[in-house]
C-alpha cells in the first residue's frame, strides 16, 4: 500500500455524526451515523461502511463494503461494493467476529459505481467516476446518482442525490445541501493488526 493511499484511509476509517447540524436543522437533516472500518482479513484497502439512522443505530439502511486502491495518476479510486445477504453483516462494524466472517464470495461489485478521490490542499475530494452511470432504484424507479464527498481532518461532508434518467430532475436528496458530519472516534488503517 502506497503511504499516500495509506494517509488517505487513515483520514477516513473511524465513526462519524451529523449531530450539530440534524439538532440545528431538524426539518431538512436526519441525525446519522457513518462508520468505516477495515476489514483486516481482506484485500488491504477493504472498508466496511455503515450508515444509520442515530434513532436505529441497530438496523443500518446501508451497508457497503469498499475497496481502495491508488491509481498510477495519483488519483484513488474506491471500488462499490454491495453485500448478497446484509442482514448477515448488520452492525458488523462494531462486531469484529462478524467482519472476519465476511468473505469476497458475500460481494457483488456495483458497476458504474465506484468513486474517484484526489488528495487537494484543502483535503479529499471524492465523487463518482466521470463517465458512470451509477443506478439506483428507489420507490420502484431507477434513478442515476450523482454524489461527493470532502474529507478535511475530522470533518466528512457529503452529498447524494438521484436524478430521473431521462429528464434529469431531483427525484430525492438532500434539498440543503450538504451533510457535514464529524469524526468521533477514529479506528487503525493498518490491515496487520486491526481490531
Amino acid at each position: 500500500m502506497t503511504p499516500s493511499l495509506q494517509r488517505f484511509l487513515s483520514l477516513l476509517c473511524g465513526e462519524y455524526s451529523n449531530q450539530q447540524q440534524a439538532f440545528e436543522n431538524p426539518p431538512f437533516f436526519a441525525h446519522i451515523l457513518l462508520r468505516y472500518r477495515p476489514i483486516e482479513h481482506l484485500q488491504p484497502g477493504s472498508l466496511l461502511l455503515e450508515q444509520t439512522y442515530a434513532v436505529d443505530p441497530k438496523n443500518p439502511y446501508r451497508l457497503r463494503m469498499i475497496r481502495a486502491e491508488e491509481l498510477e495518476t495519483g488519483a484513488i479510486k474506491l471500488w462499490n461494493h454491495s453485500f448478497r445477504e446484509p442482514a448477515r453483516f448488520t452492525n458488523a462494524t462494531l462486531d469484529r467476529r462478524r467482519r472476519q466472517e465476511i468473505s469476497t464470495d458475500d460481494l457483488t461489485v456495483l458497476e458504474q459505481c465506484h468513486y474517484q478521490v484526489i488528495e487537494r490542499e484543502d483535503g479529499y475530494h471524492g465523487e463518482i467516476e466521470p463517465g458512470c452511470l451509477c443506478i439506483v432504484r428507489r420507490d420502484d424507479k431507477d434513478t442515476v446518482l450523482k454524489s461527493h464527498f470532502h474529507l478535511k481532518g475530522n470533518t466528512l461532508s457529503t452529498l447524494d442525490r438521484g436524478y430521473d434518467p431521462t429528464t434529469n430532475q431531483r427525484c430525492w436528496g438532500s434539498i440543503a445541501g450538504e451533510f457535514c458530519f464529524k469524526r468521533s472516534e477514529s479506528w487503525d488503517a493498518d490491515w496487520a493488526d486491526a481490531s
